[in-house]
């Protein structure tokens, strides 16, 4: 899912192609602390968002409270502790700590880059995974109201 609906995604506070990954629980849009976060989080993310995988990367921190490098969210932190194998259809199906239940500072918000996501070609729709078309993916709304056509800033 994206957007305002249980489990949806939407990126805000892009910096290049890189933004904060907030996802929609409980009527609020909150961020995902990057503890235990892999590579395959991103290929997950970037699918559901409607982009390409390949490519596709996370903004971790360091141990302990390291910062993320993305730009913190204020709110709630609804997910810790975010194990996806790699298999799963979306962030919402990946094992995590109980909704809220976190140790986490919103400098550890997660990252997330979708390559070549500024180009809007790269759209398709659930379980699409990229890759022509030529529309832009269905990526929800920055901060602001502002559509997403990609990881922005290109």
């Amino acid at each position: 899912p994206v957007g305002e609906v249980e489990g949806g995604l939407k990126l805000s506070a892009c910096d290049g192609e890189c933004c904060r990954l907030d996802i929609f629980h409980d009527g609020a849009f909150g961020s995902i602390c990057d503890d235990s976060v892999t590579q395959d989080t991103a290929e997950i993310a970037c699918r559901q968002l409607g982009f390409a995988t390949e490519g596709a990367s996370v903004q971790v921190g360091g141990a302990g409270y390291g910062g993320s490098g993305t730009t913190p969210g204020t709110g709630a932190i609804w997910l810790d502790e975010l194990r996806c194998a790699g298999t799963e259809e979306s962030i919402f199906d990946c094992p995590h700590n109980p909704w809220g239940n976190h140790n986490c500072i919103h400098a550890e918000d997660l990252g997330l880059c979708c390559p070549g996501g500024g180009d809007g070609g790269t759209g398709g729709g659930s379980g699409g995974g990229g890759g022509g078309g030529g529309a832009p993916g269905p990526v929800g709304e920055v901060e602001g109201g502002l559509q997403l056509s990609a990881c922005d800033g290109e």
